[in-house]
């Protein structure tokens, strides 16, 4: 059962990285802000949602190579 731990870490960093994702996905330009800004949000979300994912990941190499080996 050491497998769990990284396993659910895994699966939480994964899941807040594509919810990150979804919500700077749907940006939608501001009157009152410049369009840079905007852009610049959405950069820095999928920087963010990139990142949560390739953690998630390594957690879920590490969480199965646990189960298997």
């Amino acid at each position: 059962m050491e497998w769990l731990a990284p396993a659910t870490f895994g699966l939480f960093a994964a899941g807040a990285g594509l919810l990150c994702y979804v919500l700077v996905s749907n940006l939608e330009p501001q009157p009152e802000y410049p369009a840079l800004m905007t852009d610049l949000m959405r950069l820095l979300g999928a920087g963010i949602a990139i990142c949560g994912l390739a953690i998630g990941g390594v957690f879920l190499y590490a969480a199965a190579g646990t189960y298997l080996g």
